[in-house]
This record gives structure tokens, C-alpha cells and sequence, in this order.
């Protein structure tokens, strides 16, 4: 992949001399992603992306998310202001025009004594700034541009919150499942005690063995316990994110059993990136500050400036409209700056500086774009591994604490041999529901550095848009 927009804003600036200090990302157009193969049919985001998990909840947390976070309440303002400075500079490639009504009134003293007269006028003017060097238009471009870039910023936000809510929720859920999990093995540690003591009042049992299992159930009452705890407050935390008072959110779904998990298309191209809301924003920025310097370098250039104003003056209103006593005027001016100690080019070079920063943030910003993809494809599949070995331990360790209970009921085996077999299975069951959680969160966060899911529509790029306003 190549800087989409060095081409266009290179031809403006070429007076800036610029084009031989940029240089471009290392990719190409065609490359997939190496954590993937290459054989599979190439798709494109989906700006719903969280509907592939399969969860109705979900879908309704987005919505309430959308409507009610704070922050892009605040980006959607951000979007209005820069779309009201754009109809400012736009506003100034256009006359201007002012129109003034007055009346006044005095008294004179003449030879016939005091005399008191009345006068109305009436005047329109209008002046118009002749773009001859483009310095305007250039402003106007740029401005439209940031505005773009502001609408851009908040899709990232849109986003982010996306992903958040959905890892937020995802989390919440996995916290249920470690708590039923929990719940169910203080059930058998419950039982197992009841056995104990029976055992040991029938003399089968020490007294020491029912205090080790004692110890064992309260250790997982504390653990259950625990877990409630940390389900109200992702709760609080997810309602926080929704824009709801903490406390105030119902979740129906009981755990993460219930969603499905989205599988990854193999061979994801590197254009996918291309979609990613900050690398648009990132090239809108890029291309308003090209647009910048070509402004700074037409501000040394004259100005024309054109004027023309007219008027009438009567001493009665009902003859103000009359021509008799119209005055008008035509003026046109061009200003030219002659000496200013280097501050225009001082300030071209500041913008042609500007954009080059920019360039070499925007390479930057899709080298690690292409990061975030590798090391979230990594994580897909490190995550996948580690939950199918972990469900094998998690059955293993099961059918080991049921051996290791049949084994101490026929007197085979010691009690001791129970209580770690327990602890491993229980240990098991609370990683397992980790790993499982680890596949969606890892899942999220390749939808996220990928800005979506799939579709196999594309949607327009940028760059044909800026192609179209381009000069």
C-alpha cells in the first residue's frame, strides 16, 4: 500500500519542492497478511461487524452505546463546528455585500429664523477579493477537508466504542460463566463435606479430613463471592459506556455459551486497511495541509480587491427611490507585499513543514496499522490453540477428580489425593472460561484493527472524493 494522496498534493506543491522528501510505506497493493494463506476469497469490512457474534443483546448495547456515549456526543459537535468553518472560509470566494438606511434630523437658523429639515439615504456597497493566486480556494479546500477529517475522527470513535462495548460485554458474560462455574463447584465441594462427616461419624473419617474440606468450601464460597462482585462492577462499567447511570443495566444473556464465535477469512488483504477510520482521517489531515501550503505560498502574491458602492439622499421618504440624487462609486486596489522582513516565507515553509510531518506520521500510522492486523491475527490464533488445550486439561483434570473421589469412597486412595484433584479441576474450569474469553476479546480486536468486519462490498475511498476537488 502507498500513500494514496502524495501524488495529488505533490502536483499542487510542486514549487514547495517537497515530492523527493517523502517517501512511501514499504507494502504493496496486493499483499496479504502473513498469518493467514492466500487462497481465499477477498473481502471487505462491514460497518455491523458485531452482528457475526450472533447476540440480539449486543446488537441493542451498540444502539443504546451510539445514543447515549458522552464522548461521541462531543466528536458529533466537533463534526458541526468544523462544518460551520467551512461555510465560513467558503463563504469568503464569494462579494459581499452591505446595505445601510438612515434619517436624520436637525434644526438650522437662517434669516427667516430656525428651520427644521429632515433627510433619508439610502447605499449599497459591495466588495470582492479576486482569487487570482488561489490562496482562498486553497483555505476553502483545506477547511472542507478537515472537515472531512472531523467526520472521520468520529468514525473512529464510533469504532473504538464499538469494540469496547462489545469487549466490555463479552467480559461481563465471561464473568458470569467463571461465577456459575464457581457456583457449581462449591455445589460439589457442599456435597463432598456432607460426605466427609458422614464418613467420620460412621469412624471412616478423620476429623482432620472434614476441616481440609471445611477449609476447601469456604475458599470457594470467597471465590463465588468474589465473582459476584466483579460482575456488578463490568456492569456498572458497561452501563457507564452505554451513557447510563451505573447500576441501571439489565443484561439477559447468562454467558458467553450462548453467542457464536465468528470465524477469520483466511488471506485478508493489506487494503482492508484502507477502511480503517484514523488512516482516513490521517489522509484528509495530509491533504488539507498540502492545500495549506499551496495558501501559504499564493499569499505572496498581490491581492485584488474590488469596490463598488451607490446611494440615495432625499429630504422627503417618498423620494428616496428616485435617481436624482444618486451617487455611486467604482474603486479596485491590488495590494502587493514589497518588504516583510521573511514573514510570508517563513510561513510557507512552516506549512510545507507541517505537511511533511504529517506524511511521515501518516507512513508511520499505516505501518502500525499493519501491526495491529499481524498481532491481532496472532492472537486469533494463539487464542483458538490455547482454548482447545485448555478444554483438554479441563477434561482431564475432571475425570481425574472423579477418579480421585471413587478411589477415597472405596478407601483406595486418601482423602489428600481428593482435595488436590479438586483444586485442579476447579483451577481447569476457571482457565478454560479465561481462554474462552480470550477468543473474543482476541476477535474484537482484529474487527477493530481492521476498521470492521467483512462485507464484500467495498465502499468509495477517500481519495476519489479529493480527486474531485482537486485543482
Amino acid at each position: 500500500m502507498r500513500m494514496l494522496l502524495v501524488p495529488i498534493l505533490l502536483a499542487g506543491l510542486a514549487a514547495c519542492d517537497v515530492s523527493h522528501r517523502l517517501g512511501t510505506v514499504p507494502t504493496e497493493p496486493g499483499q496479504r497478511f502473513a498469518a493467514l494463506p492466500v487462497d481465499a476469497q477477498q473481502r471487505w469490512p462491514d460497518p455491523g461487524w458485531w452482528r457475526a457474534f450472533g447476540s440480539s443483546e449486543l446488537d441493542g448495547l451498540i444502539a443504546l452505546a451510539a445514543a447515549g456515549n458522552r464522548d461521541l456526543q462531543a466528536a458529533a459537535q466537533r463534526v458541526a463546528q468544523a462544518e460551520a468553518q467551512t461555510r465560513i472560509t467558503r463563504a469568503a470566494l464569494f462579494p459581499s455585500i452591505d446595505a445601510d438606511l438612515g434619517a436624520s434630523r436637525g434644526r438650522s437658523s437662517t434669516n427667516n429664523g430656525n428651520r427644521t429639515r429632515t433627510s433619508y439615504s439610502g447605499s449599497l456597497s459591495a466588495s470582492y477579493e479576486l482569487d487570482l493566486a488561489g490562496e482562498l480556494r486553497d483555505v476553502a479546500e483545506a477547511s472542507q477537508l478537515r472537515l472531512l477529517g472531523s467526520v472521520f475522527e468520529e468514525d473512529a470513535l464510533a469504532l473504538t466504542l464499538t469494540a469496547d462495548t462489545a469487549d466490555a460485554y463479552f467480559t461481563l458474560l465471561a464473568l458470569r460463566d467463571r461465577l456459575a462455574l464457581a457456583q457449581d463447584t462449591l455445589d460439589a465441594a457442599r456435597r463432598v463435606l456432607g460426605i466427609v462427616r458422614v464418613r467420620a461419624a460412621a469412624g471412616q473419617a478423620s476429623e482432620l479430613e472434614v476441616q481440609q474440606q471445611l477449609s476447601a468450601v469456604s475458599s470457594q464460597e470467597a471465590a463465588v463471592a468474589g465473582f459476584e462482585g466483579d460482575a456488578r462492577r463490568q456492569a456498572n462499567a458497561l452501563a457507564t459506556l452505554l451513557g447510563r447511570p451505573a447500576g441501571n443495566l439489565t443484561i439477559a444473556t447468562s454467558g458467553l455459551r450462548e453467542l457464536a464465535l465468528p470465524p477469520v477469512i483466511a488471506g485478508l488483504p493489506s487494503e482492508l486497511l484502507r477502511r480503517r477510520p484514523d488512516l482516513v482521517q490521517a489522509e484528509a489531515e495530509l491533504a488539507a495541509a498540502g492545500f495549506d501550503a499551496q495558501a501559504a505560498r499564493a499569499a505572496r502574491f498581490p491581492v485584488v480587491a474590488l469596490t463598488a458602492s451607490g446611494g440615495l439622499q432625499s429630504g422627503e421618504l417618498s423620494d428616496l427611490l428616485k435617481l436624482d440624487d444618486a451617487v455611486w462609486s467604482l474603486a479596485g486596489a491590488a495590494v502587493a507585499p514589497v518588504f516583510d522582513a521573511g514573514r510570508l516565507e517563513a510561513g510557507e515553509d512552516q506549512a510545507v513543514a507541517r505537511f511533511q510531518e504529517l506524511a511521515a506520521g501518516y507512513s508511520q500510522a499505516i505501518l502500525t496499522a499493519l501491526q495491529d492486523v499481524e498481532d491481532s491475527l496472532v492472537l486469533v490464533d494463539t487464542a483458538e490453540r490455547t482454548f482447545a488445550l485448555r478444554q483438554a486439561a479441563y477434561r482431564a483434570a475432571s475425570e481425574a477428580y472423579r477418579i480421585a473421589e471413587l478411589r477415597w469412597r472405596t478407601g483406595a486412595a486418601d482423602f489428600l489425593s481428593v482435595l488436590q484433584a479438586q483444586q485442579t479441576a476447579i483451577s481447569a474450569a476457571d482457565t478454560l472460561t479465561q481462554a474462552d474469553l480470550a477468543r473474543f476479546t482476541a476477535s474484537v480486536s482484529l474487527y477493530r484493527a481492521l476498521g470492521g468486519g467483512w462485507d464484500e462490498a467495498p465502499a468509495e475511498p477517500l481519495l476519489a472524493s479529493i480527486r474531485a476537488r482537486s485543482p
